[in-house]
């Protein structure tokens, strides 16, 4: 099976969870992490409150530039999570579990790195009340993936991509780093 025919299983898996979900006048946040904007990568995500303790968070990541020759940013990335508040949803500190499904494809100068990988990992956060409905959220996860890479360097002698062969493998990853703002609409 391809990785990202898995990473489209897992994806629909996941919603599908989520739809079992009772929605009825539970709080709903859209989020943006404003790191990755810094970054040139666009972001959205949304928070959905299914208790007084836990939410579900659900966000993607896009970014389709080739800024100049020597620089390229091109990534697509889903995220999935649960989150355990430990005083109450989109309130104070939060432990959580991502599970992450990303294609990348990175250059800078003559370095490249390339692939597509399926991760899982465990997180950390605090949200800072900036007013009613806003809020502040630093955040950081850690976790492992499992994937394709490619990584090198460009031979300079007319031959174009990586002279490297892609082997799967386990490799640590960020699941989530950023500090995320959170509109709370309901």
């Amino acid at each position: 099976m391809k990785m990202s025919l898995k990473i489209k299983f897992i994806l629909v898996a996941i919603l599908m969870i989520a739809a079992r979900t009772s929605m009825n006048a539970q709080r709903i946040a859209v989020t943006t992490n404003v790191v990755e904007d810094a970054i040139l990568t666009p972001n959205v995500g949304v928070d959905i409150v299914l208790s007084d303790r836990q939410s579900i968070t659900f966000d993607t990541s896009f970014a389709p530039y080739q800024l100049s020759r020597g620089f390229s940013n091109k990534c697509m990335t889903f995220r999935a999570g649960y989150k355990y508040w430990l005083n109450q949803a989109f309130y104070a500190h939060y432990i959580g579990v991502d599970v992450v499904a990303s294609s990348n494809d990175f250059r800078l100068g003559s370095w490249k790195q390339k692939g597509d990988y399926l991760g899982i990992g465990v997180g950390y956060g605090y949200s800072l009340i900036l007013s009613k409905r806003l809020n502040l959220v630093p955040h950081i996860g850690v976790g492992v993936a499992y994937g394709n890479s490619y990584e090198g360097h460009d031979h300079m002698n007319g031959t174009q991509g990586v002279q490297a062969v892609a082997t799967p493998r386990f490799m640590p990853i960020l699941t989530r780093f950023g500090v995320t703002i959170q509109y709370v609409l309901n």
